[in-house]
């Protein structure tokens, strides 16, 4: 049985096309918290398969992406705030491998 894991997942990305390719690759894992972070529950191994479809888009010299893996415990402590945390709603149209 695959253990999924929570994930955050950030990014920073210089060129438009990209940022349009990494935005609609990393909504397809999880779901938008704000305009370039991202929330998941993925296993490992559909975390590296997402890590490895970024790499064929971004360019490492000026872009930015960091993955948090978040564990049960600390997750549990999350507060939020705000609208976006009120009305936060899970896309259940996550691709799943």
């Amino acid at each position: 049985m695959k253990q999924n894991f929570h994930w955050i997942i950030l990014y920073d990305i210089r060129d438009v096309k990209r940022l349009s390719k990494v935005a609609k690759v990393v909504e397809s894992y999880g779901w938008r918290v704000q305009k370039s972070v991202f929330e998941s529950n993925a296993d490992e191994k559909t975390i590296n398969i997402l890590k490895r479809r970024l790499l064929d888009i971004i360019d490492i010299e000026t872009d930015f992406i960091l993955f948090f893996d978040v564990c049960e415990k600390d997750w549990q402590k999350q507060e939020i705030y705000g609208t976006m945390g009120a009305n936060k709603e899970v896309n259940d149209k996550f691709l799943v491998l």
